[in-house]
């Protein structure tokens, strides 16, 4: 694995926004060595105390953009990978969960009655059952589509039935090891890929095969092989996962890292041996064809036990286009920067709080030396101007820093957005290929010849109830994602039921009145289904489930229909465990299955609550999307941020795709990246605009500030400096407006150059408003300490604001106003260019203050 710096080194020259990011503050950082300069020769002796102030704040900015640039770096490598992750990943553990039925498949079908009886004939030499058995074959072919062919052969090898008649001969005798291996096999299924005799001319063939056993005498009978459609199967899970103008390649690769399924062909073909990236790391740069990738490679997960063979799923996209912006990314950044500051993942509030750490700092130095300019004999015309500059700078350096801390920002909500819309795309496709299979299965069990039998005679015995529920009990142990499956004559009475788990319902003999059982009476073929509505079913113990129907057609015309199959889909726990397969392990994350346009919920899983069948609120902008498709955006839920995935349904193979059932779900997911944060006082607070210097008439300077949203000011002659809050010193059984105190040394013509303890008290006095406890315990702000008539005494402040100069005219004493009342308050100063007419700017009496402090 790269360490940071060989990262930073490979990956910085392709990130835009580092490059940008850089650049501007190599030149700022040329600007404040040139204002150094300056400061130097106009004004050496009073600039003497600003320089090491501004060094160290140019090396404070210096080490946050290291920081920043790196993790502008990582965020964007984060980015890319989890899209490369969420491609490699999900081809693998799709791929897995469908092979997984597969072997279900071949185990039910290998004891398929029909079969049986047909091999045990084939082996005597009667050939009466082809014609019954092809049908079967179709039947089963039609409804499984994932199978280009189906083979029967005897303990000989010779092929006695097949699906793909077109193509594969019958009554060939096979010579592969997959025949012998599998006749002697008692595992549940074999798996081979690869080159084999029983599918010529295909390359990578992937067979599930079984041994067929006579039910009479345990013998071994013949083998049955299911051929899967491999390419045609992962050309569809990479078409699937494609976005328009994708440049990352999709492949699956085998234990040797050879492409075995590739989604660009013409890039990188099939056979080609591929660097993969070592199990454990995240992501590789890898080489391929003379070029550089980033890559990401993943082992699939088991499913149920099962893991498969020895597959993985291999991502990657040259370096040169890893991290350029595509359109739907964005669409995404508008969505974030309309959100603003409301969003703030911590990394980039960190190294913003930081950079606004270093410009208060710089920002009290300013002030300072405003104050000493003002206080010091003469016009300092030429450090005040330095200062001017010294502050800009400090702004533009912050501002740069802000705003490629924003595009990290940005970066990071991405990352999430993206990774939403990729879980909920995973989510609703694992849901559909589940149902694809639930539709598959009530079909092919009404075809079941035992069932058809006794339902055609018409008049059932008690053996013949008791067959059948023999049969539904075999396939439900065998199945058990139902909880229930029940047979119905032609009248809709319950004739016989399987209840896996034993619930207190009895079905046998009460009536399925629901409209979908009834239509099944009148379905054309047997490739036809009917599905309930997500509802509360008696045969649910009263929960909301789906009852997938097929009509059972008589044993000897399929025209005629003598009564139907339900089958209970297990839907709470199963629905909950595909969200919860599929959620992040990140706090306060939930998934949920809905029905559009409705909202209602028919599954969820993580740590909200929330009650199946409940509508929930949210962008209708989801409700709206076109079967197949997706969105992530920022939504705002019970006051919390989230990113939110949403991917409509779209089917799988000829489920829901060709009318054959219509049910509009979605599936979300709700990712938490932030609490919703109120405008805090410092956004609220006025803003004045200061007279400009020169001013013609005589000029008073005066030093302002905030307390709260308000802005006060003290007379600039009176106040000595600003000083660090990290000096203050607690006091312990003091009253609460008392900070605490500071030890100060008063250097000014007119103090006495000794360290003296002076009282801070906190400035939300003037507020009557009472002390926040938190802020005793951790002050935020400055102390500025000015002169009384008792000394030095220092005001906690929010804070420092500027040194303004006015002209004298513009000042009215407070005495002539209020004569004697009127608080803390020294004088009022008219503000025409406030943005709250009419505001005036209070100058505070720090004598007032002292003494108000006193009398409590």
């Amino acid at each position: 694995m790269l360490s940071e710096a060989d990262r930073f080194e490979t990956f910085s020259p392709y990130i835009r926004s580092v490059a940008q990011c850089k650049e501007i503050l190599r030149e700022l950082n040329g600007t404040w060595g040139l204002i150094s300069a300056i400061a130097e020769i106009s004004c050496p002796k009073e600039a003497a105390s600003i320089l090491p102030a501004m060094q160290a704040t140019k090396k404070g900015f210096g080490d946050l953009e290291s920081t920043l640039t790196n993790q502008l770096v990582s965020e964007e490598i984060k980015k890319t990978c989890l899209e490369l992750e969420s491609k490699a990943q999900v081809s693998i553990d799709i791929l897995v969960r469908n092979l997984y039925e597969r072997t279900a498949d071949i185990g039910f079908l290998a004891t398929n009655a029909d079969i049986c009886d047909f091999v045990q004939g084939s082996t005597k030499g009667e050939r009466i059952y082809i014609d019954a058995i092809n049908q079967l074959l179709d039947e089963y072919g039609s409804k499984y589509t994932v199978y280009d062919d189906i083979i029967i052969l005897d303990t000989n090898s010779y092929i006695l039935a097949r699906l793909d008649r077109k193509n594969g001969k019958i009554d060939q005798h096979i010579v592969d090891p997959i025949i012998q291996q599998t006749l002697h096999s008692l595992e549940d299924y074999v798996e081979t890929f690869g080159l084999t005799a029983l599918r010529p001319g295909i390359d990578r063939a992937l067979i599930y095969s079984k041994r067929i056993i006579d039910p009479i005498d345990d013998s071994v009978i013949g083998v049955l092989c299911l051929s899967f459609r491999f390419d045609n199967e992962m050309d569809g899970i990479f078409r699937s996962l494609q976005k328009r103008g994708d440049k990352a390649a999709m492949l699956l690769l085998n234990a040797a890292s050879v492409v075995i399924a590739t989604s660009d062909p013409d890039h990188v073909p099939i056979g080609r041996v591929i660097e993969a990236v070592p199990d454990g790391d995240d992501f590789g740069v890898t080489q391929f064809a003379g070029r550089e990738y980033l890559s990401v490679t993943r082992r699939g997960r088991p499913y149920q036990g099962y893991a498969g063979q020895e597959w993985y799923g291999h991502a990657m996209i040259p370096l040169q286009s890893a991290f350029t912006p595509s359109a739907s990314e964005r669409e995404i950044t508008a969505d974030i920067l309309r959100h603003g500051d409301s969003l703030s993942p911590q990394q980039s509030g960190v190294i913003a709080g930081a950079a606004e750490g270093i410009n208060q700092f710089l920002h009290r130095v300013i002030w300072n030396g405003q104050v000493m300019a003002t206080n010091d004999d003469g016009n300092l015309v030429s450090l005040k101007a330095i200062l001017r500059q010294i502050r800009s700078m400090g702004a533009r350096t912050a501002q740069a820093l802000a705003d490629s801390s924003s595009k990290l920002h940005t970066t990071m909500i991405t990352s999430e957005l993206r990774s939403a819309e990729s879980i909920a795309r995973l989510m609703i496709d694992i849901m559909d290929r589940n149902l694809y299979e639930r539709s598959n299965d009530c079909r092919w069990w009404a075809l079941t010849s035992e069932i058809r039998r006794i339902l055609s005679d018409g008049q059932l015995s008690a053996d013949d109830v008791a067959k059948i529920t023999d049969i539904l009990y075999y396939i439900n142990k065998l199945y058990t994602v139902y909880t229930r499956l029940f047979i119905y004559d032609i009248k809709g009475s319950i004739v016989a039921e399987s209840n896996l788990h034993g619930d207190p319902v009895n079905a046998v003999g009460r009536q399925v009145h629901a409209a979908y059982a009834q239509e099944c009476f009148s379905l054309n073929s047997p490739q036809e289904y009917r599905v309930s509505p997500f509802e509360n079913s008696w045969l649910y113990e009263g929960n909301p489930t789906y009852v997938y129907n097929a009509a059972i057609r008589h044993v000897d015309d399929l025209n005629t229909i003598v009564g139907g199959i339900g089958i209970v889909f297990d839907a709470t726990p199963e629905f909950r465990q595909m969200l919860k397969d599929c959620l992040p392990d990140k706090p306060g994350t939930f998934g949920l299955f809905m029905e559009r346009p409705s909202g209602r919920i028919i599954a969820s899983a993580g740590e909200m609550n929330f009650n199946v069948g409940e509508v929930f609120c949210t962008d209708p902008e989801f409700f709206e999307l076109k079967e197949g498709s997706g969105k992530s955006k920022i939504v705002l839920y019970n006051k919390k941020y989230y990113a939110v995935g949403c991917y409509s349904s779209r089917g799988y193979r000829e489920f829901k795709t060709t009318g054959d059932y219509q049910n509009d779900v979605a599936a979300f997911v709700f990712i938490p990246i932030g609490d919703k944060t109120e405008a805090t006082e410092a956004k609220q607070r006025e803003i004045i605009a200061y007279p400009q210097e020169p001013i013609g008439a005589e000029t008073t300077d005066l030093a302002t500030f905030y307390i709260g949203s308000e802005i006060y000011a003290f007379f600039a002659s009176d106040v000595l400096e600003a000083v660090d809050i990290a000096l203050v010193n607690s006091l312990p059984g003091v009253k609460s407006y008392i900070v605490g105190s500071v030890i100060y040394c008063d250097n000014s013509p007119d103090g006495i150059n000794e360290k003296l303890p002076i009282m801070v008290i906190d400035g939300k006095i003037l507020t009557g408003q009472p002390v926040d406890v938190e802020r005793i315990e951790n002050p935020t702000g400055a102390i500025i300490v000015v002169r009384s008539q008792k000394g030095p005494i220092g005001l906690l402040v929010d804070e420092l604001d500027a040194i303004a100069t006015f002209e004298k005219s513009k000042i009215q004493d407070v005495n002539e106003l209020l004569s004697g009342d009127g608080g803390y308050v020294k004088s009022l100063v008219n503000i025409p260019d406030s943005n709250i007419p009419g505001k005036m700017l209070i100058v505070l009496d720090q004598n007032l203050i002292l003494d108000a402090v006193r009398k409590r």
